[in-house]
């Protein structure tokens, strides 16, 4: 458990960094952030995936969690802006990143460098230490919450509710799959379509 909690310690700084203190260019921060832990989860816990991981059900699966959470989303968009008038702003403000870079590159970025390594990290590491410790709900609801809790540095509530509401779905989704693969094609289709592609404000 202290290497597990050393990782999240370096996440809350990273992500402090990043969302509050903004010192570089997110989309650099991140990458650098991401990468780092990516490492280090691998170094520490292994591998969480195996190349026969990598098949047609795996991927279909992910497809089909990017469309559902896609379809929560826009739901709870709707809703969000019914219930609270910071919503928009706020949903404006997370979106206002796109700034920062060029379309192309943000997309490789989500595609291939962020959403991959959050889940090896967030999922593949952080829950499945503990789960073993916790048992199965008990390790996803802490990772989920774990998860939520570094975006609170952004300052941003509806930030934090949607990592809440993601990591709870590709947290559950790790349970019943059995397999990170399908929560590796999930994020990274999901991020890139509803930060790029099908923007959903």
């Amino acid at each position: 458990m202290q290497a597990l909690g050393f990782t999240l310690m370096l996440a809350v700084f990273f992500w402090f960094v990043t969302f509050s203190l903004q010192w570089f260019n997110f989309w650099l921060s991140m990458c650098i952030a991401v990468s780092i832990l990516t490492a280090l989860a691998l170094h520490l816990g292994g591998s969480p995936f195996s190349r026969s991981d990598w098949n047609a059900r795996a991927i279909f699966s992910g497809i089909a969690a990017a469309a559902a959470l896609y379809a929560i989303f826009w739901l709870g968009n709707s809703l969000s802006q019914v219930l609270f008038q910071f919503a928009k702003p706020q949903i404006a403000s997370i979106y206002g990143i796109r700034t920062q870079g060029e379309a192309v590159v943000m997309a490789l970025i989500l595609l291939f460098i962020t959403s991959p390594g959050e889940e090896i990290f967030w999922r593949g590491f952080v829950q499945r230490r503990l789960v073993q410790h916790f048992g199965a709900r008990s390790g996803w609801l802490l990772a989920s919450a774990v998860y939520a809790t570094v975006h609170i540095a952004s300052g941003n509530f509806m930030l934090t509710m949607a990592a809440l509401i993601a990591g709870l779905f590709w947290g559950w989704l790790y349970q019943r799959e059995q397999n990170l693969v399908p929560c590796i094609v999930s994020h990274a289709l999901w991020t890139v379509t509803i930060f790029i592609w099908l923007p959903i404000s």
